[in-house]
């Protein structure tokens, strides 16, 4: 069957960047090929019919719960491994990344000619985002850092710009610690937890600064108020979020249905984006952007984005 590939026009498509945009961000960070090809209909009734098995009888963890043990083991490993290693793009991979045997692309299930093509094309999406939304900022600060891949990348494409991670997890500040000698640039680690807002003060933001969240927001999900507040508390100059976003989908489409029952029976953030919706209607906030990014694993999809201000 006919293999495509990944172009600068077909994330122009995904992110609503200029192509040209999208063009010169992939000539400075140059991707490996990403190659795919598309499911014919009977593969993609089985992949429908696997998603819904799934579903059905898999044990899947709900997120929304105040559990640090998982993340504390899982970026434990990560700084256990980067002890004797170069931090790299490879080496901060999490490992919720597997390598997906099928995607979600422009509405449809697609098979990926690498294992590593979600990540790849998620890497790329990121720049993007970040190339629009962040270039000129002072200070970032990402909440739910992990294993600080997305600083790293912010580090590579912004290099005068001041860094912060925070995450429920201590040993992602060893990471980052670990990153801020290898790069020689200031980079901070700081513990806090986002479903009750406990840890770090916050004492660094302020109107210059930029707060992000990349699938971190997802685990909170019904619980984002605590979280809200301390935005509201700090008022920094932007704020930033990459993640899966329930009220994109299309109920009509059963496509989008079983990705939103999905995201529904993993516990993903729920109600968020209707809150700021009825914020900005009053003038509390205003919506920057609102877009689905069509582009995910298996289940649902995870690089749609909101950016707002107060």
């Amino acid at each position: 069957m006919m293999t495509n590939q990944l172009t600068a026009v077909d994330f122009s498509r995904l992110t609503s960047r200029a192509e040209g945009i999208c063009a010169q961000v992939m000539r400075d960070f140059p991707p490996p090929p990403l190659c795919y090809r598309a499911l014919d209909a009977t593969e993609s009734e089985r992949m429908a019919e696997e998603v819904e098995r799934v579903m059905r009888e898999g044990e899947l963890r709900v997120s929304g719960h105040n559990d640090a043990a998982v993340w504390e083991r899982g970026w434990g490993e990560v700084a256990d491994h980067l002890k004797n290693q170069e931090i790299t793009i490879d080496t901060l991979r999490p490992q919720y990344f597997r390598g997906e045997a099928t995607c979600r692309l422009f509405g449809r299930y697609i098979r990926p000619a690498s294992s590593s093509f979600e990540y790849d094309v998620g890497l790329v999406l990121r720049r993007l985002i970040f190339d629009e939304f962040l270039k000129g900022i002072e200070t970032t600060v990402e909440f739910g850092c992990g294993t600080g891949i997305n600083l790293l990348l912010l580090s590579q494409q912004f290099p005068e710009m001041r860094l912060v991670g925070t995450d429920w997890a201590p040993q992602s500040r060893d990471i980052l610690s670990q990153m801020a000698r290898q790069e020689q640039r200031s980079i901070e680690g700081h513990v806090f937890n986002m479903l009750t807002g406990e840890g770090w003060a916050g004492d660094t933001i302020d109107r210059g600064t930029a707060v992000m969240t990349v699938h971190a927001m997802e685990q909170l999900g019904p619980n984002w108020q605590r979280f809200a507040d301390y935005l509201d508390a700090h008022r920094p100059r932007l704020v930033l979020h990459i993640e899966p976003i329930l009220e994109f989908y299309d109920q009509q489409s059963l496509f989008d249905e079983r990705a939103r029952r999905y995201h529904l029976r993993r516990g993903y953030l729920n109600g968020y984006y209707s809150h700021l919706e009825k914020r900005a209607q009053v003038g509390q906030c205003e919506i920057l952007c609102a877009k689905r990014t069509s582009f995910g694993g298996l289940f649902h999809e995870a690089y749609s984005v909101v950016a707002w201000r107060h």
